[in-house]
C-alpha cells in the first residue's frame, strides 16, 4: 500500500507542478516555449550536477540546479530583483490576524474531512520516510506521533492566521536524493524559514524566483517520490491475484480524478472532498480490497498464482 501511495502522491503532485509550468489554459501565454525551457533547463541542470559532482556537491544537486536555473533566468530578464529592499526590514506575525476564534460545528465539518485526508498522506508518507532513514518500529506506534505533531503545528500556526499544517511529500525525494537524515539538519531547516520569514527582503528575494525555476525543480523531486513508490512495488509478488487486483483497483480509483479533473464534478460538494482526492480515493481503495481478499473469507482466492508462461501447453491424447 505504501508503494501505491508514493506513486499517487508523485503523479498528482508531477500533475500539479507541472500545471503551474505551463500556466493557466485560457491564458495568452499558456504553454510558452520560454517558460517550459526554462522549466527543463532547471530539471536539466540538477541532473548535470547529480553526474558531475561528487560527495556534499552532489548531495545538494537539487539547490545547486535550483540556483543554477536562477541564473539563466536571469541571464534571459526572467527574473528582477528590483524592490527587494523597498518595504519594512523585519515582518513579524500577528496573533490572531483574523479575530478570536469560535468553535462552529458545520464550518468545521468540511476540515475534518481535509483532516482525515491529510492523515491518510501522512500515514504512506511518515512510513516512506522511515524506510528511508532505516527508522524500526511499529508504524502503529510511528503514525500517530507524527499525526499529532501536525496537529499541535496546525493549532499553533492557527493562532498567527496559517492553514492546516500537513507532512510535505517534496521532503521525502529530498531525503532520498540528498540521502541526508539527520534531525538536527531538519532543526536548522526550520530555523532558516522562520529567519526567512521575518526578515522581508529574504521573502521578497525567495518571491522573485521564477514559477518555471520553482515548480521544475520540485517536478524532479517529486519524480524522486514516484520511483521509490515503484522500488518498493518491485518487492511484491503481482502474480498473486490478491496483490495484483489491490494495485490495479488503488491505481484506477485513485488516477481517475487525478488524470480526469472533474471526474466527480457532478457529485455532492461535501463527497467530492474524498472523491476528488486521487490519494485518498487509492488509498482507501487498497484498504478495501486488501481486507476482501487478505482478511474476508478464506483469501484462498487472493494466493492463487497465475499459470506461468512457460508451461507446455496441454495436447490431445
Amino acid at each position: 500500500m505504501i508503494g501505491t501511495m508514493l506513486l499517487l502522491v508523485a503523479i498528482n503532485l508531477v500533475k500539479i507542478f507541472g500545471g503551474l509550468i505551463a500556466g493557466r489554459p485560457d491564458s495568452p501565454d499558456f504553454a510558452a516555449p520560454s517558460t517550459i525551457l526554462l522549466a527543463l533547463a532547471t530539471i536539466a541542470c540538477i541532473v548535470i550536477s547529480a553526474r558531475v559532482f561528487t560527495g556534499a556537491l552532489r548531495r545538494i544537486s537539487v539547490m545547486i540546479g535550483l540556483v543554477m536555473g536562477a541564473l539563466i533566468a536571469a541571464a534571459f530578464g526572467h527574473l528582477s530583483v528590483a524592490g527587494i529592499l523597498d518595504g519594512p526590514l523585519i515582518a513579524l506575525p500577528q496573533l490572531f490576524p483574523f479575530g478570536m476564534p469560535k468553535f462552529d460545528l458545520l464550518a468545521s465539518l468540511p476540515l475534518i474531512i481535509f483532516s482525515v485526508v491529510s492523515m491518510t498522506e501522512a500515514t504512506g508518507q511518515t512510513m516512506a520516510t522511515a524506510e528511508i532513514v532505516g527508522k524500526r518500529g511499529d508504524a502503529k506506534a510511528l503514525v500517530p506521533r507524527n499525526i499529532r505533531a501536525d496537529a499541535l503545528g496546525s493549532l499553533f500556526g492557527g493562532c498567527l492566521g496559517t492553514s492546516l499544517i500537513i507532512t510535505s511529500g517534496e521532503n521525502i525525494g529530498i531525503i532520498r536524493a540528498t540521502g541526508v537524515r539527520s534531525r538536527y539538519v531538519t532543526i536548522a531547516a526550520g530555523c532558516l524559514l522562520i529567519l526567512l520569514a521575518m526578515l522581508a527582503p529574504l521573502g521578497r528575494l525567495a518571491a522573485t524566483l521564477p514559477t518555471p525555476v520553482v515548480a521544475g525543480t520540485a517536478v524532479i523531486v517529486f519524480a524522486i517520490i514516484g520511483v521509490m513508490g515503484i522500488n518498493i512495488l518491485r518487492r511484491v509478488d503481482f502474480n498473486e491475484h490478491g496483490n495484483l487486483f489491490t494495485l490495479a483497483s488503488a491505481l484506477a480509483m485513485g488516477l481517475l480524478p487525478i488524470v480526469v479533473p472533474g471526474f466527480y464534478s457532478a457529485f455532492p460538494t461535501h463527497l467530492q472532498i474524498i472523491l476528488g482526492n486521487g490519494l485518498a480515493m487509492g488509498t482507501l481503495t487498497a484498504v478495501i480490497v486488501n481486507l476482501a481478499f487478505y482478511h474476508l473469507g478464506s483469501g484462498n482466492s487472493a494466493r492463487e498464482t497465475q499459470p506461468s508462461h512457460t508451461e507446455a501447453p496441454e495436447t490431445d491424447s
